[in-house]
């Protein structure tokens, strides 16, 4: 660290008797022919004169030194600074895995694999049934309706990311009538590790309003494009603006387990207008796509 104490101070003058080798010199001038005295007082007065230019001089040059080398130490370490600093750039920057639409978050609540975004379906159904501790729950993937959503749920289901995790949002209030699973986290902020963009209604002026009805199966979303594995199950005509893809249907079974969880937490979090955790847990204990 710099010092601006000792070295921002005048250098001091030592008189001529202290120096050593003061005495000899006075004895040269006894002894010396008178002629050569004013000489050599004269060559010693000039000596005098010179000291101190010459303690600053020497000073300057230590300062040069040490400043040159804390310049070159700052520099170099600022140097190394800013290449840490850019390969940590690099590393944060590097691109997420993608797969056709699907691309890697790197934040996955349960490790997954993304979805083939090569070969994705974009007609026909595929019928998977929640198996859950309230009962099971039929649901049907429209993969004509949403491509993108339907076969990443398939993928989830396949892979076994729905099992053994709970339904951790119900909401049961004048305006909506919902179950909210898919996040094995249980905190509702977790996700598979990937999102995939929004599809039908979002972003579609002609799809109209009143979309989200009883039987409905959508997305749930933090945003636009934010589609995980979050999903919301509708048992009652639900007010909802077109921000979520709508990507498949529940069976009447499937209704008719759905009617008994909304009837349990029809009293509940009321401080919250109807909206928080069931009663009882509901646990998908499976998911299985039907033969």
């Amino acid at each position: 660290m710099w010092n601006n104490g000792p070295l921002s101070r005048s250098p001091a003058i030592i008189p001529a008797k202290e120096r050593p080798g003061a005495l000899s010199d006075n004895s040269a001038r006894r002894d010396a022919a008178l002629k050569n005295l004013d000489k050599e007082l004269k060559s010693r007065s000039r000596r005098e004169k010179m000291r101190p230019l010459g303690v600053v001089l020497a000073t300057v040059v230590v300062l040069v030194v040490i400043v040159g080398g804390i310049w070159f130490a700052v520099t170099r370490d600022n140097s190394a600074d800013e290449n840490v600093a850019e390969d940590t750039t690099s590393a944060e920057e590097t691109p997420m895995e993608t797969s056709g639409p699907y691309t890697g978050t790197g934040d996955a609540a349960k490790e997954v694999s993304l979805p083939d975004g090569e070969n994705i379906p974009q007609e026909g159904t595929t019928n998977v049934t929640l198996h859950t501790s309230a009962g099971d729950i039929g649901i049907t993937l429209d993969h004509a309706k949403a491509p993108t959503a339907a076969n990443a749920i398939q993928h989830l289901v396949e892979s076994g990311f729905y099992d053994d995790t709970i339904c951790h949002r119900v909401v049961v209030s004048d305006g909506m009538k919902i179950l909210q699973c898919g996040d094995p986290s249980g905190q509702g902020s977790g996700g598979p590790g990937f999102s995939f963009p929004d599809e039908f209604p979002v972003g579609d002026e002609g799809a109209g309003e009143g979309l989200y009805t009883r039987g409905t199966l959508a997305m749930a979303n933090s945003g636009p494009d934010t589609n995980g594995s979050q999903f919301f199950l509708v048992d009652g005509d639900s007010q909802l603006e077109n921000k979520y893809t709508i990507f498949g249907s529940i069976s009447e079974d499937g209704l008719a387990t759905l009617d008994k969880i909304i009837e349990e937490n029809a009293d509940a979090n009321q401080e919250s207008g109807g909206d928080g955790a069931p009663v009882n847990e509901v646990r998908i204990t499976s998911a299985t796509v039907d033969a």
